[in-house]
This record gives C-alpha cells, structure tokens and sequence, in this order.
C-alpha cells in the first residue's frame, strides 16, 4: 500500500484526492487561472474550509501539509473514510488553514505570504525559539559584465558536446534505477527523440508510464488510476522538454539573466525561461556551464508548490554528455533517478510510443 500512495503522489494527485473521489463514476512562478474546473467543495464530501478552491488544488494542499508538519494522511484522517470527522487533529487542521487565510486577509491584502511552513518548518508543532547558530550565508558577488541568456544558453550546448555532435543523436534508448528515499529501487525504461520522452517505472504492484508527445503531458497505470489534471500534464511537459535536450533554447520562447547564486557552495547562474507549459528557473554551473537545476512552481492558495529536479554526473554518450543522476523533489515526494545504460540511436519506428495509451 505504501509503494500504491507512492504513485500517486508522483502524478502529483495525492491519495486523498483518488480516495474519496466522490463523483459518480496540485520568486515563485504561477500557472495560467484559466479552465481551472470543478472546486473541492463540488467534487468532494464534507469540506468545510476550501469549497471555493480549484479542485486540481486539493492534491498538492495535501503534499504541502505532508512537507509542512511532516506527517502523512492518518495524521488527520481516517484513511477508510476522508469524509470521517473523527480525528480532532483534523478539527485542527481546519481551524488552522482558516487562521491563514485571515492573516493572510487582513495583513497581506489577501496574497498568500503566511503558509503552514513559516511556522511548522516541516515539524508537527511550530518551532518558537529561533536558532542560535544559524548557517552563515556569504553574500555572492555578482558578475560585472553581467552574462545574457543567450550566451548561458550557448555555453551549455557547448558544454554537453556542440551543435554537430547533438544534431547526430536521433533518438536514446535509456535504462535506469528509481531509488526511494527508502533505498527501495525501482527499474524503469526511458525513450527519447527530440523533446519525446516515455519512462516506464515498474513497480512490484504495478507499472507506471508516463510521456510527452511534443504537445500533451500523460501518465497512466496498469494498476490504481491516476487521476492527472492540467497542472500535472504541464509539469510532465515541462520536464520532459528539458530532459536530455542540448538546445534549450530551443524549448523557451523567452530567457532572461537573473543573477549569480550558489548551489552547494558552487557558482550558478539563474534564468528565468519562459516556454508553451509555464516558466521554469534554470540553473547553470558557472564553471561547467552545465545545467545544474530545474524549478517551477504553483501557486496555490496555501502557498507555493515547487517542482525541483538536480542534474548532476554528466557523462558522455555518442559525443553529448547527459546527466546520469537526477534528483526530483517536490512537496511529500522525492526520488533519485540513476541512468545505467544508454543506447545511442535506438530505433523508434513509430512516433506514437509518445502518445498516451488508449483506454
């Protein structure tokens, strides 16, 4: 049942949401307001605070609370009926994320700057004495002249192997391992033509798929349904055009320089790059010129929501290098992705291996 939560969670829709589906039958970036559907208090029993919120919300409040307190479902509910009231930590709950959102009203003019983790930090009871050695933080001195985005951009196509070598590598044929944070691991299968990508996770209950065919974000189950919404289909998109891709700028329509940070006390550089699925926050090595990191982010009404992936142990394939760990984390879920093999140019005779399955 754990590894059945697990995926769930990684389509972003925690297992509140596909348990208690109650119809007959998740510098922050904001996704597009528009076609946000039904609310929670429409689609689901018993709510009592966050009616008038989007439904495609509800997962990622749930991962959000999971990361804020560090607890899971049972801390609050009873996992045999979400609509129960028997647990008063539940009461609590409610009582809490009303308290925000009048802070939030009364002081902030209704934006969203008190959330669950200004307080809790990822502990069950907000933490009142400061820290008394907190970690000193050197201040980074920024680049004069500044670099441009184009050049950034320019010097990671570079750094991955050039133009030439990257336009000879059609397609990937890629086997890699989905350790948990638990150590478990899982084998999955990946295929990669230009911005196409499908990765088969295989699970001991059941077998995840997920892809992006040039247009659409999917991911569907052999076992429990995953129930996907827009917001998850953009993130699928969004990561998939990124993966093993030498020319981004291929995939951004805009990129601008932001300033010079550190990551794990190595120089970066941060852009802010805009493309068809929403604007992601691209960090680049300033040493390397490799990419280091990937951010995007949802706002929701209890906060930021942020997808964050690591690319780190670059090595050469064909003539272009990839990154063969990858780190990806986001609010209640958190895995490392270990690439093992690589098959240059494999055949992928048909194109539609990206399209999602039919039912």
């Amino acid at each position: 049942m754990k590894n059945t939560i697990k995926l769930i969670l990684v389509g972003g829709v925690f297992a509140f949401a596909a348990l208690v589906f109650v119809t007959n039958r998740p510098l922050a970036q904001t996704q597009p307001a528009q076609n946000q559907g039904p609310t929670i208090g429409q689609q689901f029993k018993n709510i009592k605070v966050l009616n008038d919120v989007p439904a495609e919300q509800l997962g990622k409040i749930m991962n959000l609370f999971n990361a804020s307190l560090g607890v899971d479902c049972t801390f609050c509910h009873n996992t045999k009926d979400y609509t129960s009231d028997e647990k008063k930590e539940k009461q609590t709950a409610r009582k809490m994320i009303q308290m925000t959102f009048d802070i939030n009203k009364a002081s902030f003019n209704g934006r969203t700057e008190v959330t669950c983790n200004v307080c809790h930090s990822g502990h069950e009871h907000p933490v009142a004495a400061p820290t008394l050695w907190p970690t000193e933080t050197a201040e980074v001195k920024q680049p004069d002249p500044k670099p441009t985005a184009d050049q950034i951009l320019a010097n990671y196509l570079n750094a991955v192997g050039g133009k030439d070598k990257a336009a000879k590598i059609t397609s990937r044929q890629i086997t890699a391992s989905r350790v948990e944070p638990d150590n478990k691991i899982e084998p999955e299968e990946i295929w990669q033509k230009g911005q196409n990508v499908r990765i088969v996770t295989t699970y001991p209950g059941a077998v995840i798929t997920e892809g992006f065919n040039g247009t659409t974000g999917w991911k569907v189950s052999n076992g429990p349904e995953l129930h996907i919404n827009r917001l998850d289909q953009a993130e699928i998109a969004r990561s998939a055009q990124v993966l093993f891709n030498a020319d981004l700028k291929s995939v951004y329509t805009k990129a601008d320089y932001r300033f010079e940070d550190q990551i794990d006390g190595r120089p970066v550089y941060l852009l802010t790059a805009t493309g068809a699925n929403g604007v992601d926050r691209l960090y680049f090595d300033v040493a390397t010129g490799l990419l280091v990191r990937r951010q995007s982010t949802i706002r929701t009404i209890l906060g930021p929501f942020v997808y964050q992936t690591d690319y780190s142990d670059y090595k050469d394939f064909g003539g272009v290098k990839i990154p063969t760990t990858i780190k990806v984390a986001e609010p209640g879920v958190r895995f490392t992705r270990k690439i093992t093999k690589v098959k240059i140019n494999a055949p992928i005779a048909d194109n539609s291996v990206f399209d999602e399955p039919r039912k």
